[in-house]
């Protein structure tokens, strides 16, 4: 099926792609067409790229930029046909078209705005955004049905967005369209809205990463990492072919590093080919595929976590185990393949390996069984300092996961650290800290007081704040006081540590902050110092709005005041 257009005077003809929404009787009476189906089906989609069904490749190649009713006009590729067309913008004015076909056009849409809303928000979240596009750019009334659905519209706007953007990063560079992709987190930024493209898009990346060698292409397989499963499914086994067709083992262990991560919302098929690669690497390498491969272990069937926790202990160099564990996420994983784990950690023979190995635990605390953590916790304390310090820096926001009797033993573990290792440990378990009965945040603020240095105070402020807003009522007052006592150059970054949950705290702490603020002196300072007071996620109390206007207008270098207006701007969550 083709629908094509092209500007100028020009003639459309439309074969639309067959599409039957089945709607169970409590959702939605059956429509005619439908007559036969059984009930409680809730969609079958034709043609469309629906998430794990055949897919529908549109090629949308234009300027994406307005909402105004100027669609792009689609060429639409039904299964089997290939993906090269060019979008043209210009206004959607039907031409007369044969009968038979006009006639079904509108039948399809007739059938598609018969449905209430929450049908098509049900459509709209198993198609992909940009076929919520392209749904929406066949018919005007289709559009404004989209339009009206909340849903179906966020994934419609997503989608116009990323293609907008798409368009211009191909177009960086006339002789090297792919070019813009190689600068740092470019890739990385577009792996995660891969439903945006088109197939013919997608593939025209696959191809660009297949002709890269050696370190441009990790980067970009590193950027693709755990959003493998974005691609279609033809273009995920083209990238596994290429893993497994690299001729030097560490280049395999590396693109296995790289995209593993990505393994287990793959086909199992796909999950065996990188398994079994990883299978053929030795040292070092191999524990590069197991460090890619282990990030999302717990995800795996029980038969692949079995065989990567094999490889571990396959691995016979100290630091090639360490590489391995860092690299395993422990969450899903049985208890008993974390007992192998655990005991491979502790069986290292060097010391300094054997730290690490148990720090990397540390970092998956709050996923152990609650016979991990205490075995965890009594190896700590049996450690010398510094390396007592580097577990419990590991433990991090999991401290809040011990049992309350661990979470004891853990602060009185870094009371007893000295000066410099009790602000580090401070500083790691952040939110953590938090989650710990009010008691034991008291203690920890009471280690953040005694320290003599203001760096140290600052650097324990980083975490002692975060999640501020949670900490009882005399924690909160203490830690206020803590930034009162600051020198100028350490009071913008305390102020940015405690700035996410400034907003949630009472009215009178905010406003000892908004002072501290005001009494910096160094001009960059104070604009981190205003950023941090307006970054949050709730706006400070609207008492100080004057005070902090007057704040703002103080900054008058054009520089710095550019910068505060960027710091004016909502805070959102991009839609996927």
């Amino acid at each position: 099926m083709r629908v094509s257009a092209k500007r100028g005077p020009f003639k459309r003809s439309f074969k639309w792609p067959v599409i039957c929404w089945v709607i169970s009787d409590e959702d939605h009476p059956a429509h005619p067409a439908c007559a036969g189906h059984k009930p409680k089906v809730r969609e079958i989609m034709r043609d469309f790229d629906v998430r794990g069904k055949a897919p529908m490749p549109i090629a949308l190649e234009a300027d994406i930029t307005n909402d105004s009713p100027a669609e792009p006009v689609l060429e639409v590729e039904g299964p089997g046909q290939s993906s090269t067309s060019v979008v043209e913008q210009t206004h959607f004015e039907p031409q007369a078209a044969s009968g038979a076909s006009s006639s079904r056009r509108r039948q399809h849409t007739s059938s598609l705005l018969s449905l209430p809303q929450n049908a098509l928000s049900n459509i709209a979240d198993r198609l992909r955004p940009v076929d919520v596009l392209s749904l929406a750019s066949s018919s005007r009334e289709l559009q404004t049905a989209v339009q009206q659905t909340p849903l179906a519209e966020i994934r419609r706007r997503t989608a116009r967005r990323v293609q907008a953007i798409w368009n211009g990063l191909i177009r960086y560079d006339v002789d090297n369209p792919f070019a813009a992709l190689m600068y740092p987190g470019v890739t990385e930024s577009l792996a995660p809205n891969f439903d945006c493209l088109t197939r013919a898009q997608q593939g025209r990346l696959v191809a660009f990463i297949e002709g890269q060698l050696g370190p441009e292409r990790n980067s970009v397989l590193n950027d693709i990492g755990a959003n493998l499963a974005g691609l279609m499914p033809e273009l995920q086994e083209r990238l596994v072919a290429l893993v497994e067709g690299l001729q030097d083992p560490e280049h395999r262990g590396l693109a296995l590093q790289a995209l593993g991560g990505g393994a287990p919302a793959v086909a199992a098929e796909l999950q065996e080919r990188l398994v079994t690669v990883a299978e053929g690497l030795d040292g070092y390498d191999c524990s590069l595929g197991v460090w890619g491969l282990g990030l999302g272990v717990g995800r795996l069937s029980p038969e692949f976590q079995e065989r990567l926790v094999a490889l571990a202990e396959r691995l016979h160099e100290a630091e090639d185990r360490v590489y391995a564990l860092r690299g395993i996420t422990l969450a899903g994983l049985r208890p008993d393949l974390q007992q192998r784990l655990f005991v491979l950690a502790n069986s290292i023979n060097e010391a300094e390996q054997r730290v690490w190995g148990l720090a990397a635990f540390a970092q998956e605390v709050a996923s152990l069984a609650p016979a991990l953590q205490q075995e965890l916790v009594r190896l700590a304390e049996g450690l010398g300092e510094q390396d007592r310090a580097s577990v419990l820096r590991g433990f991090g926001a999991g401290v809040a996961s011990l049992a309350p009797a661990l979470q004891q033993e853990v602060v009185r573990l870094a009371e007893r650290l000295g000066e410099q290792n009790r602000a580090s440990v401070l500083r790691d378990f952040g939110a953590g800290v938090a989650g710990l009965e009010p008691n034991l945040q008291k203690r920890l603020v009471a280690i953040a007081e005694r320290l003599a240095s203001a760096a140290d105070r600052a650097s324990a402020l980083e975490g002692l704040g975060t999640g501020m807003a949670r900490l009882a009522v005399e924690v909160q007052e203490r830690l206020v006081a803590l930034v009162e006592r600051l020198d100028q150059t350490e009071r913008a970054a305390a102020l940015q540590a405690l700035g996410a949950d400034l907003g949630r705290l009472a009215s009178e702490l905010q406003e000892r902050l908004l002072s501290v603020a005001e009494g910096i002196h160094h001009r960059a300072d104070r604009v981190r110092a205003y950023r941090a007071l307006t970054g949050g996620v709730s706006p400070l109390a609207a008492e100080l709005t004057p005070r902090l206007t007057a704040f703002a207008n103080s900054l008058a270098d054009p520089e710095y005041w550019a910068r505060v207006l960027a710091a004016m701007l909502p805070t959102r969550e991009q839609s996927k």
